[in-house]
């Protein structure tokens, strides 16, 4: 058979540039040979599989180590699955499927209960049981019509810095944030320093060169913006685009205070946003909301793969009992009848055969799991069935988050 031409093999080193040829060919990509050399540092080798039909690579995949922030400030390990992709000439083959089961095999065995990954199109990986794990935002306002509702007084001082000094300063305050926020997820050395902090041309993507400014209070950093600026010059003067990629504060004096900033630098006629939360701080802190035209969309796709290292690690504000059917076709091991119980100490999930309160598929589980939907939600959208009245109320009280999942880091 002609399938039987196609292996999965890992890469060694000295074949990486090939191995990436397929995901660049899926993506309509075309990397240059600097991009590449550049990137490679992110990448772990051990958690890279592709396939051959005979000596040519097809296919590509990997995934990079991550700890997922749940709610209650716990975290969990998370393979963040990447640089998936098959070559046009081999679409509609299985191989897709081949290179996921073994990322996910691989996850199960190192014991990391979710996989998290960003999709260029949600159908594809839906059907992999992953569901909509967070929720992101982007804006475009006029900058003419950024005007604060509530007065402030800014805090402290906005100063310009290079990427070594930013390298030290901020990755302090993301993990400050990161621990708080569910959904975000670890940044390790070379992420920072090869990417987040990094620019070089063929990472604007038309969007202009990189800046890096941190917010000072008292010797202190409270907080940062990274962001863009696109250089626009007209008949009519300067109207330049800024992008802020990330505004990160320790505090709302401080959040505050850098949105004011990167929303009356000079020369600007736009401000964009991308990858921002949700719901976005900024919809309560200006007079005309509605004028920065937001969009929502869906993030992070989360999937589960061990139901009970999941739901245990999970920190519950709520005391109570749950008793859930769960389906779910490509991790059978999850699928059962399972009885959580929760309260502020923890939780404990057991295989039981008492009557169900809901039934609902894993993917869909994974929608409310860091709390992007709730359990109403998904009633109202006909993916949950409740077996008794009020079970999807009773569930929205035990899965209640305070703060709102969001993740910023693109992989």
């Amino acid at each position: 058979m002609e399938h039987d031409t196609i292996q999965l093999v890992a890469p060694r080193p000295d074949e990486l540039t090939e191995w990436i040829k397929p995901a660049n060919a899926a993506f309509g990509e075309a990397l240059t040979p600097e991009a590449f050399e550049h990137g490679r540092h992110l990448l772990e080798s051990d958690r890279l599989i592709g396939a051959k039909d005979r000596d040519a690579w097809v296919g590509t995949a990997a995934a990079y180590t991550f700890r997922l922030t749940l709610p209650g400030g716990r975290d969990v390990g998370a393979p963040g699955i990447t640089e998936v992709g098959v070559a046009p000439s081999h679409r509609r083959r299985g191989i897709l499927r081949r290179m996921m089961t073994w990322l996910l095999d691989q996850a199960d065995e190192r014991r990391e209960p979710i996989a998290i990954l960003w999709a260029s199109e949600f159908a594809i990986y839906e059907r992999f049981g992953y569901g909509i794990g967070t929720l992101q935002s982007a804006f475009d306002i006029e900058r003419s019509r950024v005007r604060f509702a509530r007065p402030m007084e800014p805090v402290g001082q906005m100063r310009l810095i290079e990427r070594d000094e930013a390298i030290e300063l901020i990755p302090p305050v993301y993990e400050a944030v990161r621990r708080r926020t569910p959904g975000a997820v670890s940044r390790g050395p070379h992420r920072w320093a090869d990417d987040l902090l990094f620019d070089a041309p063929w990472m604007q993507r038309g969007n202009g060169p990189k800046y890096i400014a941190v917010l000072e209070l008292d010797g202190e950093v409270r907080g940062y913006v990274l962001y863009r600026v696109l250089s626009q010059w007209e008949d009519r003067g300067p109207n330049n685009v800024v992008l802020a990629m990330e505004v990160l504060g320790l505090d709302h004096a401080a959040e505050r205070t850098i949105w004011s900033w990167v929303t009356d630098l000079d020369l600007a006629g736009r401000v964009r946003g991308w990858r921002g939360p949700v719901p976005h701080p900024l919809l309560l802190e200006l007079t005309e909301p509605r004028r920065m035209g937001l969009t929502i969309r869906e993030g992070l796709l989360l999937r589960i793969l061990d139901i009970k290292a999941a739901l245990e690690a999970r920190g519950y504000d709520a005391s109570g009992a749950l008793v859930f059917e769960l389906t779910d076709t490509e991790r059978p091991a999850n699928a059962g009848r399972w009885r959580l119980e929760t309260s502020t100490e923890g939780a404990t999930l057991t295989a039981t055969t008492s009557e169900p309160d809901l039934r609902l598929d894993t993917s869909d589980l994974a929608t409310v799991y860091l709390g992007a939907f709730r359990f109403a939600d998904l009633a109202r959208s006909g993916r949950v069935t409740e077996c008794r009245p009020d079970a999807a109320a009773d569930a929205d009280r035990l899965f209640a988050t305070i703060a709102s999942p969001w993740c910023s880091t693109m992989f």
